[in-house]
């Protein structure tokens, strides 16, 4: 089956001993309850060149890149850019970067042009201590699943199912027909036969996405915050969505169905018909003056929502802490939809042939497990495919504010020195089990994409 099938999909219940069996077997850690210390990270590689890494930014920071080079002898030239150029490069300038830390959602348009190449999970040490829901699909047994691209649905590939690897003989299906997925689609955690020995890329960093608001505003708890809030009139020309359209539609799409507006089959792959729909709802909307900016970075929603331009908007949950940091009334929503997650994780070019070199890219994206990494990116508000690793490079201030769901014991720095959060705070949604057990969809590359990103633009200049 591939990550795109799925038309059949197999039901079947399961006890959460069962689960917990199952996932100590497949995926070593069940949620944040079986948690082991870390260690030093103690490989260092023959390698003595320059690794280059494309990414998309918040996991190419400079303390990463510091604590990196200090950690594996090689030095590191990070080329942050945004998503539509980086899965350009991904599928015409392989040659361009080593390794790649993108969206697990770009890796279909990505994979079948033959830039990448296998990596092998026999090399990867902390394999079976990755997060459960990479490999069967949820971190718990009470936990939803989620629509669109979930990362247990394009992480296993299968090389045998294509002619040769990689290579220009190689056809674009033959290509594609290689992710597989291993365990039942919806999450039952029930798996087909012995576990893949390939992967697409090894997961890295992920989170779960809502929308921020003010509080003065919408005096509410999170949880009580829906994804209708963004098509609410009461908050007319004080919206913003992110103008990323893969993005802005899914969060669209959520706010649609919270109002009863429409429904969808997969909010993460819209047909043609649910995006006109959908299109022609969010133009009257627009229309009618509902919006009043669409970001495009980080800093513009911050200023969006600081100016007091807009009440509540698309976000990310380190712009939501940088503003409470300055006492700003804003808070992160826990939709009780749900929330849009997304995942990320590093692949590697099938253009790295050296031994040496290949061994490198290995090395970097075995320290990515190993705790410091995780550590670092904890404190930005993101998780790591092996958290339990992170638990000794934190205070158990940090960890209980981040991963436990308890209130700060005292004031937390994000990486840079920065004073985040203030003691008393909690984390808006909970802990890292509550809030990966209700996941609405997945950031996710659309089988219309060419469509949607059209009507999108239409839309913008509409």
């Amino acid at each position: 089956m591939t990550a795109r099938d799925r038309s059949e999909r197999s039901s079947g219940g399961f006890t959460r001993r069962q689960f917990v069996r199952r996932s100590a077997a497949v995926a070593g850690a069940f949620g944040v309850g079986a948690l082991g210390a870390g260690e030093a990270f103690s490989a260092r590689s023959r390698y003595t060149g320059t690794i280059r890494v494309t990414g998309l930014g918040v996991d190419l920071i400079d303390p990463i890149k510091e604590e990196a080079e200090k950690a594996l002898g090689f030095k590191l030239a990070f080329n942050a850019t945004d998503g539509p150029t980086m899965v350009q490069r991904g599928i015409t300038q392989p040659g361009s970067f080593d390794v790649m830390s993108g969206y697990q959602s770009q890796y279909e348009p990505m994979w079948p042009a033959g830039g990448f190449q296998p990596v092998d999970t026999h090399k990867i040490t902390r394999w079976n201590q990755v997060q459960p829901f990479f490999k069967v699909g949820k971190a718990a047994p009470h936990a939803s699943v989620g629509m669109g691209d979930a990362a247990f649905r394009n992480v296993y590939v299968d090389p045998a199912k294509s002619g040769k690897w990689p290579g220009s003989k190689d056809t674009v299906a033959e290509l594609r027909k290689t992710i597989v997925l291993w365990a039942d689609d919806n999450g039952s955690g029930k798996t087909h036969g012995a576990e893949p020995r390939y992967a697409t890329g090894i997961p890295q960093s992920f989170n779960f996405d809502s929308i921020g608001y003010n509080t003065k505003s919408l005096p509410v708890a999170p949880e009580k915050v829906s994804w209708a809030e963004l098509f609410n009139k009461k908050w007319k020309g004080r919206v913003a969505l992110l103008k990323d359209p893969g993005v802005a539609l899914q969060d669209a799409g959520l706010a649609a169905q919270a109002m009863g507006l429409m429904k969808f089959k997969d909010v993460g792959n819209m047909t043609k018909a649910e995006i006109d729909k959908l299109m022609t709802i969010m133009l009257k909307l627009k229309k009618d003056g509902q919006f009043r900016a669409f970001w495009l970075t980080f800093n513009e929603s911050v200023n969006l929502m600081q100016s007091g331009e807009v009440v509540i908007e698309s976000m990310w949950s380190p712009a939501v802490s940088l503003l409470q940091a300055k006492a700003f009334p804003v808070r992160y929503a826990a939709p009780p939809e749900g929330f849009r997650a997304w995942s990320a994780g590093q692949m590697i070019s099938s253009k790295v042939t050296d031994p040496d070199k290949l061994q490198a890219c290995y090395d970097y994206i075995n320290w990515w497990l190993s705790g410091l990494p995780g550590a670092l990116m904890m404190r930005q508000g993101y998780y790591n495919a092996v958290q339990n690793t992170s638990k000794a490079h934190v205070s158990k201030a940090e960890w209980d504010f981040w991963i436990m769901g308890k209130p700060a014991s005292t004031t937390l720095a994000d990486p840079f020195g920065g004073k985040t959060i203030k003691p008393g705070t909690v984390r808006d949604g909970g802990s890292f089990l509550k809030r990966a057990s209700k996941i609405a969809t997945w950031n996710s590359y659309f089988q219309e994409g060419e469509y949607l990103t059209q009507r999108w633009n239409d839309f913008l200049t509409a």
